[in-house]
């Protein structure tokens, strides 16, 4: 099961219990606990770091730019964001040699006003490509857009970041590989399973006491 598929099943239970007699309705002890105020000591970031935990959600930059509600419900319940988008290849990389930081670097000025912490997504995904990727990128200079990459973006939010994703999806075992790798990625045709290790140790090289994470 996807990500994707698991919250939308999360997302169809969710309703079908908040339907008062299917599935038994809601629980004695699920309403109890609407009726209290899901703010200060009760919002969600403060009953997480109660427990030594982190809680945060997916931004999305427009929303972010444009919806006053939204940005007070981030900094009322999160002490952790990441970008939904604006982090990503496709948003960050216009044109083979150009960068766009604009949402990202907005998103990083909302976080840390607010002191939030930030996790960064991602360096490597198969998705979310600029147009240009397929016609420019190939197995002779795959490795040095990675790392390139890596080292502009990484570099950029050098000490700022908690978390990155450095690897995004990488394990699809439908494909059929013994290793359980995606064998569709374009950075597992160019480069083959290494590509992995590569990404690891570039994140690594640039930014020494960020989190570097596998989601």
């Amino acid at each position: 099961m996807t990500r994707r598929e698991y919250l939308r099943q999360a997302a169809g239970t969710a309703a079908a219990l908040a339907i008062p007699g299917l599935l038994g309705g809601r629980s004695a002890a699920a309403q109890a606990v609407s009726a209290k105020p899901i703010t200060g000591k009760n919002s969600l970031k403060a009953r997480a770091a109660a427990r030594g935990l982190l809680a945060g959600c997916a931004v999305n930059a427009p929303a972010l730019r444009s919806d006053e509600a939204y940005r007070n419900l981030l900094t009322e319940q999160y002490n952790i964001v990441v970008a939904e988008y604006c982090m990503k290849w496709a948003a960050l990389r216009p044109t083979p040699d150009t960068y766009s930081f604009d949402e990202a670097d907005e998103l990083m000025a909302f976080a840390q006003t607010h002191g939030m912490k930030i996790r960064g997504h991602n360096f490597v995904w198969h998705e979310s490509l600029p147009k240009w990727f397929a016609g420019t990128v190939n197995k002779d200079n795959a490795q040095k857009f990675m790392t390139d990459h890596i080292m502009a973006v990484g570099g950029r939010y050098k000490g700022r970041i908690h978390s990155w994703d450095v690897v995004n999806e990488a394990i699809w075992i439908p494909d059929g590989r013994p290793d359980g790798l995606r064998s569709s990625s374009p950075w597992m045709q160019m480069l083959g399973p290494e590509y992995i290790d590569i990404a690891f140790k570039t994140a690594r090289q640039v930014d020494p006491k960020a989190l570097l994470t596998y989601n």
